[in-house]
């Protein structure tokens, strides 16, 4: 399925520079309908017209998003629309965890365009929509699920998969073939989208000189079907959406927790030793986004006796998808070194699978084969989590920023002192979400500093303490 663009163009009419405008409804009622009928009805503040609207929600209205989506779309018409279900949300004056929120935007100098793709295979997806965007300046701003859970039958199928290809690598002088393909069946059925695998196709199509943010959706508590990509008000389940805002001075901040990188490898890896927890480093193996080996055994049954992760059964994980309490937030983590630009990548170590083979969300292959297993990094406070908004220019510009959600766990109830945080950095007219670690592509000119995040050159990915702001 190919979601058609929507596109304004708003004449440029004012010698100076206006800001983006935005207004933020939220609705928490009980029903989904009239949740977005108490979104509908305080409209009556709104005081222009709409050129984007922003759509987030958590999982109260899982399974009833289209039905919200309709109602807004006979009321906005075609006006461009983005958005995924969330772990939550900051506003003015606000954080919320349970609920939905429309944001409407108003900006009269910016050409603003949004599409998507729900179609076979991740990567290909990526490659299709990439071609229809076009940004001479500005930013795009990409929405995808880091993790698609499919539906039950095609979960059971994955774990089927998972075994066979796991029987297959024991022992084979083929392993790594045969983790590619099980790598290639991931990617077919859209269940991983290799945040840097993407953001290079994005960069690539764009000339590498527009700034790409990428949010990659994913929930604290899995469950099937599961998380959602709202694109021009449609409900496009696993797909990808591409929002293009085509103006000048967009201001794209990328940061993370963590200190800057090393300026060679094993630098890097001597911060990392610093840094974390290190409870054993070892030789791995691996192919693509399937890791088959730690010293030669299965990743997590070698990790079993270092940590609380233990392989749980298929019957179990199917059980807990059903019931929408899978946990997949974890303290432990698997940290890999990328060759050229001397940085490292976090993935998470947890009982995810109910076979031996390892799959998650980046292409390892061209990696450095140390693969340390970590437990918390050990400096960093909880406002360092929104410090992307510590980059700010002015303050009646729109600030649209993504949290990572792991600060839920690293911080709990403190995480709701965050919108006093944020209101004191951005002042007003801003709107964040909270998920998983959101990733970038930055041209070098503005790139900060030297990230140890960097995951591929001018990429930069991790699975947990990264965030963003775009400011327009």
């Amino acid at each position: 399925m190919i979601v058609p663009i929507m596109d304004i163009e708003i004449p440029n009419a004012y010698k100076n520079q206006d800001n983006m405008k935005s207004i933020t409804l939220f609705s928490n009622k009980k029903d989904h309908k009239q949740a977005a009928r108490d979104i509908i009805e305080q409209t009556v503040a709104l005081d222009f017209k709409p050129d984007l609207a922003l759509f987030y929600a958590t999982l109260k209205y899982n399974g009833k998003y289209q039905s919200m989506l309709d109602i807004f779309h006979e009321e906005f018409g075609d006006v461009p629309q983005i958005g995924a279900s969330v772990d939550g949300m900051i506003f003015p004056d606000d954080l919320r965890m349970d609920g939905a929120a429309l944001v409407l935007c108003e900006d009269k100098e910016a050409r603003i365009r949004v599409d998507g793709i729900k179609g076979k295979g991740a990567i290909e997806s990526a490659e299709k929509l990439a071609k229809r965007i076009k940004c001479e300046k500005g930013a795009v701003v990409l929405h995808y699920p880091l993790v698609h859970v499919p539906g039950a039958l095609k979960a059971a199928e994955f774990y089927a998969k998972g075994f066979y290809y796991s029987k297959l690598c024991k022992g084979a002088k083929k392993q790594k073939e045969y983790a590619g393909k099980f790598a290639d069946y991931c990617n077919k059925e859209n269940i991983f989208y290799l945040p840097p695998t993407v953001l290079d196709i994005f960069a690539k199509q764009t000339g590498y000189k527009i700034p790409i943010i990428s949010i990659n959706v994913m929930h604290t508590q899995v469950r099937f079907d599961t998380p959602n990509i709202f694109c021009n008000f449609e409900d496009i389940g696993g797909g990808i959406a591409a929002l293009t805002i085509e103006k000048d001075n967009v201001n794209a901040v990328y940061d993370d927790i963590f200190p800057n990188k090393g300026n060679t490898l094993e630098e890097t890896k001597d911060i990392v030793r610093k840094k974390f927890t290190i409870l054993k480093e070892y030789k791995g193996s691996f192919e693509k986004n399937v890791l088959i080996s730690l010293d030669g055994q299965p990743p997590m049954n070698s990790a079993k006796n270092l940590t609380a992760v233990t392989t749980k059964k298929e019957e179990d994980l199917l059980s807990q998808m059903n019931k929408g309490n899978l946990q997949v937030q974890t303290p432990y983590m698997l940290i890999f070194f990328t060759k050229k630009p001397n940085g490292m990548v976090l993935v998470g170590a947890g009982s995810y699978y109910p076979f031996d083979i390892y799959p998650f969300f980046i292409n390892v292959s061209d990696y450095s084969d140390d693969v340390f297993l970590g437990y918390e990094f050990i400096d960093f406070e909880s406002n360092d989590f929104i410090s992307s908004l510590r980059n700010l220019r002015h303050k009646n510009d729109f600030k649209f920023f993504c949290i990572d959600v792991g600060t839920i766990s690293a911080f709990g109830e403190r995480i709701f002192s965050y919108k006093d945080e944020v209101k004191k950095l951005a002042k007003e007219n801003y709107f964040g979400i909270i998920t998983v670690a959101p990733s970038a592509y930055l041209p070098k000119e503005i790139k900060k500093r030297d990230y140890i995040s960097e995951a591929e050159s001018d990429i930069f990915f991790t699975s947990a303490g990264t965030n963003t702001c775009l400011e327009i």
